[in-house]
Order: structure tokens, then sequence, then C-alpha cells
């Protein structure tokens, strides 16, 4: 049962990504996908480092919002990739 909820649960987990990454995208709010990316790290390090002791819900929390941020990332990176693709092919 637990491997079930952890799959629905990633799964579901992607899928926020992906919607959040073609709403910002169509609202034209994506910001650089580099930015993006260094930011995925730097959420979930430098709270960590510098607050060893943090609750673990918070942890858990920053922890999830550093996830949400690498699947925009990647589906960032993917859309650019297409666009770039479909521009070459014209």
């Amino acid at each position: 049962m637990t491997k079930l909820v952890f799959m629905a649960t990633s799964v579901l987990f992607i899928v926020v990504g992906l919607m959040m990454t073609h709403y910002l995208k169509k609202k034209n709010l994506l910001p650089n996908r580099w930015l993006i990316g260094c930011s995925v790290f730097l959420i979930a390090l430098i709270p960590t480092l510098l607050f060893p002791t943090m609750p673990e819900m918070i942890k858990q929390a920053i922890f999830g919002i550093s996830g949400l941020l690498a699947v925009i990332f990647f589906e960032s990176s993917r859309l650019l990739a297409e666009q770039t693709k479909k521009r070459s092919s014209q």
C-alpha cells in the first residue's frame, strides 16, 4: 500500500510541475531556466546548512519546493529544445 501511495504522489508531483510550467509560459512569467536550475540547489542547501536543527515539516516543504523547481527546469529545457528544433527545420 505504501508503494502505491508513493507512486501516486510522485506522479501527481510531476504533473503539478508540468502544469505550473505550462501555466507560467502561457502567462509569460517563466523565468530564465538557468536561474531556476541554480535555485533548485540553493533553496534546499542554504537553509539546511544554516539551520541544521530545522523542524522536519519545514525541511520537507523546502525539499518539495526544490523538487517542483527541478521539474519546471527540465520541462522548460524540453520546451526550449522543441522550439529550437522547430525553428531549425523551417
